[in-house]
């Protein structure tokens, strides 16, 4: 298999395995009654799961569909005001009691920084919660750069959310 990066890997494997039933002392009997060494067939179709899995994170160099993706949405605080803050908490209270993966960050960083690290930690959504969101109850979500461009039209938080759970159930891209 070749990887988006180009790198070969191989994946589906056949072997015959001698070492093994010797360790386990596996023998069976022959037509003339004498023991008999056995011989193992390993099948992997993918190989191991690991490599399976460091092949997969190599090709989508870490962005995952948002289905799969371990982190769905990264709330980020503009402040640390006690009603933005409590929005913020909400958002991601909402999206957990809905299914989706979702974490708050209210770290004394700047938003810039905020949206920087979960850039870097691929995560498909961004929103950030501020003075604008807390009095219109809408939001405008960042995308990662690889997702489909959408309308930076402001979204009511719920419909964002439910969107977000509809697309992961049916593992929409």
């Amino acid at each position: 298999m070749v990887s988006a990066l180009g790198k070969e890997h191989q994946l589906a494997t056949e072997q015959l395995d001698f070492v093994m039933p010797d360790r386990f002392g596996l023998k069976y009997i022959d037509k003339d009654g004498s023991e008999k060494p056995v011989v193992m067939i390993h099948k992997a179709l993918l190989g191991s799961f690991e490599r399976f899995l460091s092949v997969y994170i190599e090709h989508t160099a870490g962005r995952f569909p948002v289905w799969l993706a371990p982190e769905q949405v990264r709330v980020i605080t503009l402040n640390d005001e006690k009603p933005i803050l409590k929005l913020a908490q909400d958002v991601v209270k909402k999206a957990k009691e809905l299914g989706v993966r979702a974490q708050l960050d209210d770290s004394n960083e700047s938003v810039g920084k905020k949206i920087r690290d979960a850039e870097v930690m691929k995560v498909p959504y961004c929103v950030v919660i501020g003075d604008k969101e807390l009095s219109s109850g809408k939001i405008v979500p960042r995308l990662r750069e690889d997702l489909p461009k959408q309308p930076d039209t402001p979204v009511t938080i719920e419909n964002f959310l439910q969107k977000i759970a509809d697309d992961a159930s049916r593992r929409a891209l």
